[in-house]
């Protein structure tokens, strides 16, 4: 696995969906606390896997929100996957002073 700031690719770099209690795959945003540091995290999902994406009624692709926010953090993904299009940073950390650029998963640089 190559080496990231991001705080979820270990859990998330395959197409597993996360559910909620009862067996469904996670739709929309849900709150995320760390207990190590009460860090406050938006996870934002679609059926199941992380994933920013906006449509809009039509479903049509409106834009890439980040699908992982804190306080100086910001992860795009794709159905799972680390993504960011036209060339910008998928991972934004510490303190947005950081930035790794992610496509379909796989690190350019």
């Amino acid at each position: 696995m190559q080496e990231s700031k991001s705080l979820f690719l270990k859990l998330n770099k395959n197409d597993y969906q996360q559910t909620d209690e009862f067996g469904i795959p996670l739709e929309g945003d849900r709150l995320y606390i760390d207990d190590s540091t009460g860090e406050r995290m938006i996870l934002r999902f679609i059926n199941g896997l992380l994933n920013g994406d906006s449509f809009d009624e039509n479903g049509n692709f409106l834009m890439q929100n980040p699908a992982v926010e804190g306080a100086g953090h910001l992860e795009y993904w794709r159905a799972n996957k680390l993504h960011r299009d036209d060339g910008e940073p998928a991972v934004i950390t510490n303190g947005f002073r950081d930035k790794e650029w992610w496509e379909n998963g796989e690190r350019l640089k």
